[in-house]
């Protein structure tokens, strides 16, 4: 009698597929969890970690006995990691490659199709390229409450921004909202939200698709949707500041509620076609006491309606607390030169005082 040959231990194949599936899968974070990057400070010492990611001035490094660390990168002398990033100077140019060694204090060595030398103060942003959604997103959250009880007023404000930056394309989200509610006063508020969609050009260049909602009872505007197209360009980029301006052209449709006692009156509504011409300026410092402002200007100037001119400036300081906890002053100024509701008001100014939370900003 033959007997077949028995096979022991032969795992099945399914599972062992499924094994080698996930570990190849999950091989590019665990190399990547190594800590091998090397960054020497100008006071001569080595911290040996993880490059995270560098914007806004400040590097963002991990490392196993200190924990998350960030460096200003004025302070930093060279930098060397054997994995590969995106460098982009103030200039808008961009380098790919590894962070090589060099001998010399106040450069890094991106090691591509070339070897680039760059100088450590031109560089104003680092990220891996194989960062992962959270990498590539900014983002703050502001929020405001005040209670008076002489008059039984209450006040509440939030500001948000999310913005996410890709190799070619961009992304941001922004909501705004305050609301006054007094006792036997009807509640007033405004409030806004938006979304822009950017294409990154050549040369700090890039073209913005973008689209807004609004909401004003100071103004007793009811709804403004915007739709707009806009060419800007970045003039000037830093480990300090940042300043851009753009063009273009909008489509407005926007509701007003009379004010007037006539019983006959009704609501007005058009469709404006709009010039659009913005300007913002970034400012930060990362040395104590740490500061970030923010100053942005947006005109509408129209073409359906010559002689009106609508826009809105706003600014916004912060104070940084804790790590990424901070309070503020944000000061925002609505104007319309010609409503269409001729009672309505021109203005609206709104002060806030504010706690937060940011995240890479």
């Amino acid at each position: 009698m033959s007997h077949r040959p028995t096979r022991i231990g032969a795992p099945p194949l399914g599972p062992l597929l499924a094994l080698l599936t996930l570990a190849a899968a999950a091989w590019p974070g665990m190399a990547r969890a190594v800590k091998e990057d090397v960054v020497v400070l100008q006071n001569g010492d080595h911290v040996t970690g993880e490059v995270k990611w560098l914007t806004r001035g400040k590097l963002n490094y991990s490392t196993d006995d200190a924990g998350r660390l960030e460096i200003e990168w004025v302070k930093v002398a060279r930098v060397t990691s054997p994995h590969s990033f995106e460098v982009e100077l103030g200039s808008g140019e961009k380098y790919f490659g590894r962070l090589s060694a060099i001998d010399r204090n106040g450069s890094i060595v991106v090691a591509g199709v070339v070897l680039d030398t760059l100088s450590i103060p031109s560089v104003v942003q680092i990220s891996s390229l194989d960062a992962g959604f959270l990498k590539r997103v900014r983002a703050y959250l502001d929020l405001g409450l005040t209670f008076a009880k002489a008059n039984q007023a209450t006040t509440f404000s939030a500001e948000g921004e999310a913005e996410y930056r890709g190799d070619k394309y961009g992304t941001t989200l922004v909501f705004n909202s305050y609301s006054q509610g007094q006792e036997s006063v009807p509640t007033t508020s405004r409030n806004s939200g938006g979304a822009r969609v950017i294409r990154f050009l050549p040369k700090r260049w890039s073209v913005l698709l973008l689209g807004q909602a609004e909401q004003n009872d100071e103004l007793d505007l009811d709804l403004r949707l915007t739709g707009a197209g806009v060419m800007a360009r970045v003039l000037q980029q830093s480990n300090s500041s940042e300043v851009s301006l753009g063009g273009g052209l909008a489509v407005t449709r926007e509701r007003f509620s009379p004010t007037s006692s006539d019983p006959a009156a009704v609501d007005e509504e058009a469709t404006n076609l709009e010039g659009l011409l913005a300007a913002v300026w970034d400012a930060f410092r990362f040395d104590s006491p740490k500061l970030d402002l923010s100053t942005s200007l947006y005109l509408y100037p129209s073409i359906s309606s010559p002689g009106r001119v609508r826009g809105e400036a706003a600014t916004r300081i912060k104070y940084e607390l804790l790590s990424d906890f901070n309070v503020g002053v944000s000061a925002t100024d609505t104007f319309d030169s010609d409503p269409p509701e001729e009672t309505a008001t021109k203005n609206d100014f709104i002060t806030t005082f504010t706690i937060g939370w940011s995240y890479r900003r």
